[in-house]
Order: C-alpha cells, then sequence, then structure tokens
C-alpha cells in the first residue's frame, strides 16, 4: 500500500471536515468509487466494440434464421 499527497480547495477540505467522516476514509472512499466506475464504463466500450465488430455477422446470422419455426424445436 502506498501513501499519496492530494491538494485540495480549502471549500473541499471544509465541506469533508463536515461530514464527520474523517479525510483519509473519506478520499479513500471516493478514489475507490471512482476508479469503480472508470472500471465499468471501460468494460461497457470494450462490449460495446465487441456488439459493433460483430453486428455485420449477427445480422447474417439472423437473417439466416428468419423463417425458422421455433415453436416446434
Amino acid at each position: 500500500m502506498k501513501t499519496v499527497k492530494i491538494e485540495l480547495s480549502d471549500t473541499d477540505v471544509n465541506f469533508i471536515h463536515s461530514l464527520q467522516k474523517g479525510e483519509a476514509g473519506f478520499t479513500k472512499e471516493a478514489i475507490e468509487e471512482k476508479i469503480a466506475r472508470e472500471r465499468r464504463n471501460s468494460l461497457a466500450e470494450l462490449l460495446k466494440e465487441g456488439y459493433q465488430a460483430t453486428r455485420e455477422e449477427d445480422l447474417s446470422i439472423t437473417h439466416d434464421f428468419r423463417h425458422a419455426d421455433l415453436e416446434n424445436l
């Protein structure tokens, strides 16, 4: 684990103090939430790229099976 020094505006520091949560806990939680959000966004982008990359093939398969009788499978 590493310690990281950050600079915040006085307004932000005062707000954090008003929460009575402690600077370290608040900062750690905020960073963890931001990292999780970025990872979700990265995954969403990868999925989107994958869907777009296989779009033509997916449409072709859908077209090939458009007359399939799904009720009698």
